[in-house]
């Protein structure tokens, strides 16, 4: 992981000049005036962070309740795609204490070592979070459509990486990252998916599948005492 965050420290200082150029671009007037772009910030942001995790969910849940394993399956490895991939980049955040745009608008090298993990969110840009997760979303979604459902794999891939790249210029347009905290949180993002999908596609019936994707899963409705509904579901293994 230290070498990780040496690298990133390089890359920092090699784009400099092209960060900045690019925040001068997305944070101008007529930019930031634009509704369409506006639009489309705010629904990126939203697809980085809650969207894909709440999809991945729904559909490994959704498909354990529908007994429909392979849409239990897809959504299993993008959640423990999103879930991996963020322990990296929330590692490398605080290991590298870059400032965002907002905080250091002229100085895209604003980095010190270990101040990401001292200081907080302000001094975490590097890499994008949202930009991991929305990548690592789309690449563990499309690499398990193409092992399980290779009739629909390139539309999968064509929507979920589409919508990966707007979440990338959301968080630009936000002035939350310079363009080389996304590239190289789509990096991590597209790595991370793209590995859990061939893991496990070498592993199969691990234990780890075992446990969550294993098993029936039925929905449970009961009345308490009190007359409250509660919605849940119930597990059994063989």
């Amino acid at each position: 992981m230290a070498g990780l965050a040496f690298v990133a420290i390089g890359e920092t200082a090699v784009a400099q000049p092209l960060d900045i150029r690019v925040r001068e671009v997305v944070r101008s007037d007529a930019w930031q005036a634009n509704a369409t772009l506006g639009a489309l910030s705010d629904a990126g942001n939203t697809w980085g962070a809650p969207g894909v995790i709440v999809l991945s969910t729904g559909l490994w849940i959704g498909g354990r309740l529908a007994h429909d394993p392979r849409m239990a399956t897809i959504g299993f490895r993008a959640f423990e795609a999103i879930g991996v991939s963020g322990v990296i980049t929330g590692t490398i955040k605080g290991i590298v204490g870059r400032a965002r745009p907002r905080i250091s608008p002229t100085d895209a090298g604003d980095v010190q070592w270990m101040r990401g993990a001292r200081d907080g969110n302000d001094y975490q840009a590097f890499p994008s979070g949202h930009t991991t997760a929305a990548f690592a979303f789309a690449a563990a979604v499309t690499a398990e459509t193409r092992r399980l459902a290779p009739e629909r794999a390139r539309a999968v891939g064509l929507t979920t990486y589409g919508l990966a790249s707007v979440t990338a210029f959301a968080r630009m347009y936000s002035d939350a990252h310079w363009l080389t905290d996304v590239i190289a949180g789509a990096a991590v993002g597209i790595v991370t998916g793209q590995a859990a999908s061939r893991w496990h596609a070498k592993r199969p019936g691990h234990a780890i599948d075992r446990l969550f994707l294993g098993g029936d899963v039925a929905p449970l409705l009961r009345s308490t005492p009190t007359g409250q509904t509660v919605l849940g579901a119930t597990v059994t293994w063989p």
